[in-house]
């Protein structure tokens, strides 16, 4: 969680009560024993406040199970990635990513294997892409992960077969974990979000289709 909040209102409290005092030192000539015991008091509400903001602002943000960034913050994501793709000629890839039977394990396991197992996959997603790709949860057993400067086939597999090969190295409960993949490039297969999401998911519920044969 970031300390924005709490920085600005306690770097600001503080620049005014300084300011505060200053005053009436120089018009009386000293600084009376109330007015300094204010200072560590307001800072402390300073802060106090500041973190509200700061958990405000990451929850609105943030999926509260995994952590990681929820639905709501993909939309305003996409338009600055796709606006600086668009000026240096980039493509952008969204992948979306389903848990194979996760109902399965919810009912065989319970809700709280289901639970943590989103959370163990979010981790495992996030570590598997670069610090410039966004990874959110987008719904349920589903992740959505947008990627800048992906430029064709090739490196869309890549990242494909790297996720697949960190969950079979990766032991969740002994349980055999797999995953379907669709991913959509902008602009090529999709002009706004939306588009690439519909055309993302029909190559998961493909790819999940063909797994079942």
């Amino acid at each position: 969680m970031k300390i924005t909040g709490r920085l600005v209102t306690f770097s600001l409290v503080l620049a005014i009560n300084f300011v505060y005092i200053f005053f009436y030192y120089i018009r009386d000539g000293y600084v009376s024993f109330l007015q300094w015991i204010g200072l560590p008091i307001t800072l402390i509400l300073a802060w106090f406040f500041g973190r509200k903001f700061d958990e405000a602002k990451y929850f609105s943000e943030k999926d509260p199970l995994t952590e990681i960034y929820n639905r709501r913050i993909i939309e305003p994501f996409f338009t600055k990635i796709t606006s600086i793709a668009d000026r240096n000629q980039q493509m952008v890839t969204v992948f979306l990513i389903d848990v194979n039977n996760f109902k399965m394990i919810n009912d065989q396991y319970g809700h709280q294997k289901g639970d943590d197992l989103l959370k163990h996959l979010a981790k495992l997603l996030v570590n598997c892409m670069r610090t410039s790709d966004v990874v959110a949860r987008w719904g349920g057993d589903e992740f959505i992960i947008i990627c800048p400067n992906i430029t064709n086939l090739a490196a869309i597999d890549e990242i494909n077969k790297r996720i697949n090969e960190r969950l079979e190295t990766s032991t969740f409960f002994d349980l055999d974990i797999s995953l379907s993949i669709g991913s959509a490039t902008y602009p090529n297969e999709g002009k706004n979000l939306e588009q690439l999401i519909r055309t993302a998911d029909k190559k998961m519920y493909k790819m999940k289709i063909e797994g079942k044969k």
